[in-house]
């Protein structure tokens, strides 16, 4: 039907319609797709003002266009109006059975045929929700043992906090015997829930974030989002492992974003949710980290989605601009940002997280190659190394002590300005030397999967152990080179503390999902160690190999040894996974490469396309060195560093000169 018919022109930027959704039974997702005798019918009511709202509630969902071959629509005031399948089954759930019900849905509240009514809903769509009696997510029906998934979180929560009571009046630090158990079943359900598309929109942090109330729904099973901000605060201030160990059980069936930490994605996606809800202060830029991993229609929305959150003269101005691209809005975020204080956006920065600056598989063609100035963060993709600012935040947040603070106690020097053509910004630093060397870059090994046969476990294990050992061994001659500034008693120390960030998990978790603190000269000497005790197991692991290839007869010696090679292949492959050497290294050095400087001597990780005559920068107040390439008179961000005796400060605490620093 035609729009015209249904929509009337709104008389203001304030206002926006409700739909009044007519009592009626209740449906199944098999009579939606065929005939449904008792059909959604509603009315629209036209004139609604944020400042004088209704009591209504909003509706959060994931967006499906009209499907041509199973059409369905809703009856408003008598017109038929198509609508999307996953809304068509969501509003047959939500309907009462003998009242009317006051919603919000943008697919039907908002002209959709209406670029300039849509433009203005968007701008306002944040005091919308955050006017809502209630949120309602629809997640989806019922599938998958979804029901299963669920009921999991009240019953979990529930139960680990009896557990964990019980423990602290008992005093005692090992976890109850009677702690909820689960397995991979129940994994895989997990995961195929946080795989549901809402968990994937953009538009959801703001939608979950600011209603009064917000409650999830999968079917006809329901828990409010309270429930996962307690899960989330659980992983946080775990002290018995119950709760990370669930974490690692949902991330084990559910690889959205993250394949190397999973669990952490989904963490950090309800940390931020959480926070905006209850009102602490959280950076624009850590908002925006968060969306990267998210799917949207049009990339504009990465900043439309989160105006409410972003500063009002900053929102000012994006109003004010008809249309922009992703590239203007990200360059505007990212002056206002740079220029609030927030060098977050630096360290999201840099041509080494831009698309356009290597080569990529383009498995996700839908996002584009942004032609940007190397300081303005692309948002649209997810990085390719863990940020230093992100895991340094997480370490201020979660124990009251920064992980780096390499720019420390010079903040008030800061000063930043911008111009134009190209787009340049002017900023304070100080250039302390020049890349000389680099190794190779870092690939993270390929661990085993479940599937595989314990013969191609042993192989991968295998090459995996001969993998990283030959990395360490090209990094260690190559930090011998800076024997003059570490001491040849400390060198290598440097460079293991390099190799693994300094580093370390605290508390229980599984892998580096847990807290991220520094770690002491002799935690990082033990994880080295540890993994060079393991050349034994190399070798009794290729001989397994070659016994195995001859065949029989073997002798009572040699099933002794199987036994011996087989446990520790067993051994090798838990140690890849758990707070070891092989995922420190993954954690630190994924997408980078170990370099050592020219005249000074400094050893250090850089991202990957870092190469000689790179330039290494400190920038007051940041956590962290940058890499940074001249260009012509100015420079451009290559991406955080980190070099090893700098990272807590030392330098900012010399007499050193604060210059300015064009980048472009």
């Amino acid at each position: 039907m035609s729009a015209q018919v249904l929509y009337t022109e709104l008389p203001g930027a304030n206002f926006y319609r409700h739909l009044e959704l007519h009592a009626g039974s209740r449906s199944t997702l098999d009579l939606v797709l065929s005939n449904i005798k008792d059909p959604l019918r509603g009315t629209l009511f036209q004139l609604a003002s944020i400042d004088k709202p209704s009591t209504y509630d909003a509706l959060s969902y994931r967006w499906s266009e009209v499907d041509p071959r199973h059409p369905v629509s809703i009856e408003i005031d008598g017109v038929p109006l198509s609508i999307g399948p996953d809304l068509h089954v969501a509003l047959l759930q939500f309907r009462s059975t003998n009242l009317p019900r006051l919603l919000w849905i943008d697919q039907i509240c908002i002209n959709q045929a209406d670029e300039e009514e849509k433009i203005h809903q968007i701008r306002i769509m944040g005091d919308i929700y955050s006017k809502a009696q209630t949120v309602l997510i629809w997640l989806g029906d019922s599938s998958d043992q979804s029901d299963v998934a669920m009921e999991f979180f009240p019953i979990f929560v529930d139960k680990v906090r009896q557990d964990d009571e019980r423990s602290r009046l008992q005093q005692s630090c090992q976890p109850p015997s009677d702690v909820i158990e689960w397995g991979g079943t129940l994994a895989t359900h997990l995961g195929k829930l946080f795989l549901r598309p809402w968990f994937g929109r953009v538009w959801t942090l703001q939608e979950a974030a600011l209603g009064q109330k917000a409650e999830f729904w999968c079917g006809q099973k329901s828990f409010p989002f309270q429930i996962l901000e307690t899960f989330e605060r659980g992983c946080y201030g775990d002290r018995y492992g119950h709760w990370a160990s669930a974490l690692a059980l949902i991330g084990s069936g559910s690889r959205r974003s993250d394949p190397e930490n999973p669990d952490r994605s989904l963490i950090a996606h309800i940390h931020v949710v959480s926070t905006l809800r209850d009102g602490s202060g959280i950076s624009s830029a850590r908002i925006l980290n968060t969306l990267r991993k998210l799917d949207c229609s049009e990339h504009q929305d990465r900043i439309y989605s989160v105006l409410r959150f972003l500063d009002s003269r900053l929102v000012r101005e994006i109003v004010q601009k008809r249309m922009p691209s992703p590239a203007e809005l990200y360059h505007l975020v990212a002056m206002h940002g740079i220029q609030r204080g927030e060098l977050e956006y630096l360290g999201a920065a840099g041509l080494s997280q831009h698309r356009m600056s290597y080569p990529t598989n383009d498995d996700d063609s839908s996002r584009p190659r942004l032609s940007l100035p190397s300081w303005v963060p692309d948002w649209t993709y997810t990085i390719r190394t863990h940020s230093y600012w992100v895991l340094n935040s997480d370490c201020q947040r979660k124990r009251g002590r920064p992980l780096y603070t390499t720019g420390r106690f010079r903040s008030a020097e800061l000063s930043w300005s911008f111009s134009d053509d190209p787009p340049t910004l002017y900023g304070s630093g100080v250039v302390i030397d020049e890349v000389n060397e680099c190794t190779a870059p870092f690939h993270v090994p390929r661990l085993p999967k479940v599937h595989e046969d314990q013969r191609t476990k042993a192989t991968t294990v295998l090459t995996a152990v001969r993998d990283l050992q030959s990395y360490i061994a090209s990094c260690t001659e190559l930090a011998t080179k800076c024997t003059t500034r570490y001491g040849s008693s400390n060198v290598e120390r440097a460079c293991r503390h390099s190799l693994v960030g300094s580093m370390m998990p605290d508390g229980s978790g599984t892998s580096m999902t847990g807290v991220i603190v520094r770690a002491s000269d002799e935690a990082v000497d033990s994880l080295f160690e540890g993994f060079q005790t393991q050349a034994s197991v190399v070798k009794e692991m290729e001989w397994f190999t070659r016994r195995v290839e001859s065949g029989p007869p073997f002798s009572q010696d040699d099933y002794d040894r199987m036994v011996r090679s087989t446990a520790a292949a067993k051994s090798l492959g838990s140690f890849s996974k758990k707070n070891t050497l092989m995922q420190a290294m993954a954690e630190a050095c994924k997408g980078r490469r170990f370099f050592i400087t020219g005249e000074k001597r400094y050893m250090g990780v850089a991202p990957d396309i870092t190469r000689p005559g790179d330039r290494i920068c400190i920038i007051p107040g940041y956590c962290a060195p940058f890499v940074i390439r001249p260009k012509r008179k100015h420079y451009q961000l290559i991406g955080e560093c980190y070099i090893a005796g700098i990272m807590d400060g030392e330098l900012m605490e010399e007499d050193i000169s604060i210059e300015t620093i064009a980048f472009e």
